[in-house]
């Protein structure tokens, strides 16, 4: 399968983009302090392009599903020619597709593009355009300057907490209206019971690929963490048992291994009240062993078990479980409009063609929001032509749906990058 909203059929969705001038901003990495809250982050290798071509598919598509940029500048080496083509795009989503924008200089002054200048001087006016409203919107915020020291530990948590509350707000309006989560986020705090500090409590969420399962842990996530002395959300636990015991064996020292470990471990050892969330249970044994292991932690902890099997948690001996269902009819159509339409309902010439996308979809968010991101800004015809190409595939699941629909949507990016 082509890498077109990969990210997206892996049930996965993407939060925050890295962008960088270079190698110097590269050694400024706070990914991990944001993954730990939950938050995926895209990191951008456009910085090592030296000569002038389009933006790549990858790079777009990432920019298409985050809702924060954060550009790092430093001018102690060159500003390569593929960042500041990229410079371009972001912004570009900033100005049509409400991406908020974070510069963050390392260095007084945000760029030096001498050598690009002197390859490409025909694009000069264009780059020093764009560096000034990088500048304008440095205004903004009072992170985005000032930051030689931000090499030390401390200073990037900070500013990985800055990027984190601006994300959560840029998230917040989407999520009054996203269809369906209010209803579960208030069912599923019932069966947290977080008034309740008496036991370490297990709750599992299971439900179909695509259906919301992990969506509805990251917001419950983004909304208690802070009630915890540490919280760790795993994108998976594969392979996190055999890591965890290797380092309880070893007794190896917490710097030189990986950050997840560390902080499970940490957690455990210190009797701390934690929040963990574990995604893509596939069994029952790493079920059991994540819930008994859990059990090392203080009074108050919870932990989430998200898993398309039901069987698991029963077999894992999670007794609050909670099912993600399908959208309602209204929830579903709401959800397409948002997305094919900007807007909450779709005008009346779309009407009957959008209830035959949601259909299509399963009433399934993620393919809801793929057919939606998909007929955006094309024809009646355009889109009685996707149908006939979906109809043969109803029921099917939502890789398996568009798969058909990549071909076409590889050349329309392709098309799009090449006509900047």
């Amino acid at each position: 399968m082509s890498s077109s909203y990969s990210f997206l059929l892996a049930g996965r969705e993407l939060d925050v983009f890295l962008s960088f001038s270079g190698k110097k901003a590269l050694d400024i990495d706070f990914g991990y302090d944001l993954s730990r809250n939950g938050i995926k982050s895209f990191k951008s290798e456009s910085w090592k392009e030296k000569n002038f071509k389009p933006i790549g598919r990858q790079t777009l598509e990432a920019l298409t599903e985050s809702k924060v940029a954060v550009v790092m500048t430093s001018d102690e080496e060159a500003t390569s020619v593929g960042f500041l083509e990229e410079l371009l795009v972001i912004l570009e989503f900033q100005e049509t597709r409400s991406l908020t924008v974070i510069p963050i200089f390392l260095t007084k002054h945000a760029l030096d593009i001498e050598e690009a200048s002197q390859l490409f001087p025909e694009r000069v006016r264009i780059w020093k355009t764009v560096i000034a409203k990088l500048e304008n919107i440095a205004a903004q915020y009072s992170l985005s300057r000032n930051l030689a020291v931000i090499h030390g530990t401390h200073r990037i948590k900070q500013v990985a907490d800055d990027v984190r509350l601006m994300f959560l707000s840029c998230a917040s309006s989407d999520f009054k209206d996203l269809a369906g989560m209010d209803r579960h986020l208030k069912a599923f705090h019932e069966l947290l019971a977080l008034e309740s500090d008496k036991e370490v409590r297990t709750v599992g969420i299971w439900g179909c690929a695509g259906v919301g399962k992990t969506t509805l842990a990251r917001y419950a996530y983004a909304e208690i963490s802070v009630r915890f002395h540490s919280h760790l959300f795993l994108e998976s636990i594969q392979d996190m048992k055999q890591k965890i015991l290797e380092n309880i064996e070893l007794e190896e020292d917490l710097t030189s291994i990986d950050h997840e470990r560390n902080e499970i471990t940490e957690a455990r050892n210190k009797h701390r009240r934690v929040l963990l969330v574990a995604d893509g249970v596939n069994d029952s044994e790493q079920g059991k062993w994540i819930a008994e292991y859990a059990n090392w932690f203080a009074p108050g902890s919870r932990v989430i078990l998200i898993t398309q099997d039901k069987s698991v948690l029963e077999e894992s001996g999670v007794s609050h479980v909670y099912e993600v269902g399908s959208l309602t009819y209204d929830e579903a159509l709401q959800l397409f409009s948002r997305f094919a339409f900007k807007q909450p309902y779709p005008p009346p010439e779309f009407e009957r063609l959008s209830v035959r996308a949601v259909q299509l979809a399963g009433f399934l968010p993620m393919a809801i929001r793929l057919f939606g991101s998909f007929l955006t800004g094309r024809g009646i015809e355009e889109w009685e032509a996707t149908f006939l190409k979906l109809n043969a595939k109803q029921g099917k699941d939502a890789v398996e749906v568009w798969k058909i629909m990549e071909a076409s949507e590889d050349e329309h990016i392709v098309e799009a990058s090449s006509q900047r």
